[in-house]
């Protein structure tokens, strides 16, 4: 299958859904006496929309371009270039960010401003173990390690997904492509079974009203399970070109009512990830009213910036910890999500501009002076 252009509804669902995860984690929303709409109550719901979304994306870019040993590297380089160093330097902020507190703390009890505190005797530095620094570093911390969230704890979805996109190449590489589909279909459908089994039995999901909120445990398979749901959308979607709008109006009614009703049927969530597949799908023509609305230049914005939203707001939302200990009121919440929003932005362009675009431009010339090199040795081999 050949490569599609760039579709901008993809990248504005990207922004929207980094937004409402982002928001989702900002929980001060009861504190305050805020309106807590259900979008950003069960907003760790929209991580499969990121994940349905790489796999219709990586497929469409590499489904073809896969065949060798070569191709593997050149991919898995490429991958490894634009997750990485993000995930680096936003772990290594959510570490220091604390620890910069307890020290300003120190000081300022040692100058006799033991007033400023509730408890000026506490002087707690966290430091993260040496486990803890080897999976963040292979990003294999997302993949069973533990039995919690570590570090930077929305960074569980960045390693099963840097894990998953070796398995795609790996199928690519090792099947023609009808087995290939198989595969994929097989994959997606037994990985969604260990989802919901793992979210109904294992976290007791429909007494806590969280289903399909696995992550640090069985998130391997729910990224696998929307994966590869992705790339099933990339293949229908040649035939769904001609109903877009119908599918879109379709897909948006039904995530409506699947947040609408999660209050009072949480199992209901388990079917999101098909629900955002089939929303995917019918944006992939980009065409439709949710998809002009996902074009804005707002949207497109938050797409461009939407991984360094997703990685950096739990470091920022340490700083707005700080910030407001002992504010009340729904006005000053307002004020507050407001100025978390503004700074979440002002940062993710910054992150995005000094670490996400330099890095990811250096790994693809490693990749491209990979693949040159190893044209020219296998045309020095044929001489």
């Amino acid at each position: 299958m050949r490569k599609q252009a760039t579709i901008d509804s993809f990248e504005g669902a990207r922004g929207l859904a980094a937004l409402l995860v982002a928001l989702y984690h900002f929980s001060l929303f009861d504190s305050f006496g805020l309106p807590y709409p259900g979008f950003i109550r069960h907003g760790y719901l929209f991580v499969d929309l990121f994940f349905v979304l790489s796999g219709f994306v990586i497929c469409s870019s590499y489904e073809s371009r896969l065949n060798d040993g070569a191709d593997f590297w050149t991919f898995v380089i490429r991958r490894f270039g634009r997750l990485f160093p993000l995930l680096v330097f936003s772990t290594l902020i959510y570490v220091l960010l604390p620890n910069a507190y307890v020290l300003a703390k120190q000081i300022l009890v040692a100058f006799g401003h033991q007033g400023m505190f509730r408890n000026p005797a506490a002087f707690d530095y966290t430091m993260p173990s040496a486990a803890e620094i080897f999976t963040t570093l292979t990003m294999t911390h997302g993949l069973g390690m533990f039995d919690h969230a570590i570090l930077n704890y929305a960074s569980w979805s960045i390693s099963a997904e840097f894990y998953t996109y070796l398995l795609f190449a790996g199928l690519c590489i090792a099947l023609p492509p009808r087995a290939r589909l198989v595969a994929m279909a097989a994959l997606s459908v037994l990985a969604y079974a260990v989802t919901c089994w793992a979210s109904i039995a294992w976290h007791d999901c429909i007494a806590k009203t969280r289903c399909l909120d696995v992550t640090y445990d069985f998130g391997f398979a729910r990224c696998i399970a929307s994966f590869f749901m992705g790339c099933a959308a990339l293949h229908a979607s040649r035939y769904a070109a001609s109903h877009a709008s119908r599918l879109q109006g379709i897909a948006l009614a039904a995530t409506v009512v699947v947040f609408a009703c999660l209050a009072d049927a949480p199992a209901i969530a388990l079917l999101l990830p098909l629900v955002f597949a089939l929303l995917i799908l019918s944006l992939s023509s980009d065409r439709g009213r949710a998809a002009s609305l996902l074009k804005t230049r707002a949207a497109q914005i938050l797409g461009q910036r939407s991984y360094s939203i997703y990685l950096m707001h739990p470091p920022l939302i340490c700083v707005f910890g700080y910030v407001v200990r002992g504010a009340s009121g729904p006005a000053m919440g307002a004020a507050v999500l407001l100025a978390y929003v503004v700074a979440l932005i002002a940062v993710s362009g910054l992150t995005y501009r000094f670490i996400e675009v330099p890095a990811r431009d250096a790994f693809n010339r490693w990749a491209a002076r990979l693949r040159t090199t190893q044209s020219a040795e296998y045309f020095a081999r044929q001489d």
